[in-house]
């Protein structure tokens, strides 16, 4: 009888720990790195004839993305949004280098008739009466596992205008937005 409990108690314990393994095996498989967006700066061309907005951005690519989930050469695209819209978005050819962290900078430009009327309204409204404005941020990246392309959707950024200024925004946030991969 007791060899029969023991039995029984080391095949539970055997069981525990192959369930062990396989959570911490999907959890390495599902791993895909954040990456940061340490600076985003905003500039306003405002004319008589034309509006438009300049964003200015780096993003900080983590030593474990490129090679393995980012494919080594290749190009990116960004998108700006702002309350849910996206406004402005650029492409940028890039050359990483395995197991090493990089920034890569990159500028999106919105002209007033790329944008909705309403969106450049609540643009101008915000920097009037809030002084400052807040961003959303959408990375495109090809993911030389599947061929298809990493989708990251980054938390927001507040951009607020320097003293004086109505042209020119930075962040001001002690925290640099994150990028998280968004699973297909």
């Amino acid at each position: 009888m007791m060899i029969v409990v023991l039995f029984f108690i080391i095949i539970l314990i055997v069981h525990r720990e192959q369930q062990n393994r396989d959570e911490e095996y999907e959890r390495i498989r599902n791993y895909v790195p954040d990456i940061i967006i340490p600076s985003m700066d905003l500039v306003l061309n405002l004319t008589e004839t034309r509006r438009s907005v300049k964003w200015d951005l780096v993003i900080r690519i983590p030593s474990d993305l490129p090679g393995y989930y980012t494919c080594l050469k290749g190009s990116f695209q960004t998108f700006i949004l702002y309350q849910g819209v996206n406004i402005a978005n650029s492409s940028l050819s890039y050359n990483l280098i395995p197991n090493w962290p990089q920034l890569l900078n990159t500028s999106s430009v919105a002209f007033e008739g790329d944008m909705d009327s309403v969106v450049v309204k609540d643009i101008m409204e915000d920097i009037k009466e809030r002084r400052d404005m807040r961003f959303g941020t959408q990375l495109l990246f090809p993911d030389c596992r599947s061929g298809r392309t990493m989708n990251y959707t980054c938390d927001e950024t507040a951009l607020r205008f320097e003293p004086g200024s109505q042209r020119k925004a930075a962040t001001f946030e002690k925290t640099s937005p994150v990028c998280h991969y968004i699973r297909p």
